[in-house]
């Protein structure tokens, strides 16, 4: 008898430490080094700071690794294309069934081919809303340069690991509405 993925709750927080977004996964693979964790559609995210509630309708893979400044989530869509969607951040960090990480908004985004950064509007606001001290802004700067040299250069896990994982998530059964 297989027994079924461990559900943990993956939480999203701004630098003063407020909730920024939250939603549950199902953790595919745990090492000391990262987590893969799976969604499948139906998943709620839940939206902090808007107080808003959105639903999933799409599989998702995300890849944590707990000693690096980002996260992988790919969105697989129903018309099989693949979205890469990179969070710039603090390491995460696992605790019980939480896993919760420091968003510092910068994004890179993968979409029909092409590699974008994103949310750079959002970086510099939260620079003033949140105040963050230079060294925060130099790392998120820096650590979005090393993710950008790491995925040119195909490195873990850019190197078509994530990518043996789809499969196995496209066949996991969908979730009912959960609170």
């Amino acid at each position: 008898m297989k027994l079924a993925p461990k559900r943990l709750t993956i939480e999203a927080r701004k630098l003063d430490g407020r909730p920024h977004y939250s939603w549950n996964g199902y953790v595919l693979e745990q090492t000391k080094d990262y987590l893969l964790v799976a969604n499948t559609p139906g998943r709620m995210l839940f939206h902090h700071r808007r107080e808003a509630v959105y639903t999933y309708d799409n599989f998702s893979l995300e890849f944590y690794p707990l000693d690096a400044d980002f996260t992988v989530g790919l969105d697989l869509e129903r018309t099989g294309e693949v979205t890469y969607y990179c969070n710039i951040c603090l390491p995460p960090v696992l605790q019980e069934e939480t896993l919760s990480f420091i968003d510092l908004d910068l994004d890179l985004v993968h979409r029909k081919g092409v590699w974008t950064v994103v949310d750079e509007d959002e970086f510099l606001e939260n620079q003033q809303l949140y105040n963050y001290p230079l060294d925060v802004i130099e790392r998120a700067r820096t650590s979005l340069k090393t993710l950008q040299r790491r995925i040119a250069q195909q490195q873990f896990p850019f190197d078509g690991f994530l990518d043996s994982f789809i499969p196995t998530v496209l066949q996991m059964k969908r979730r009912g509405n959960e609170t």
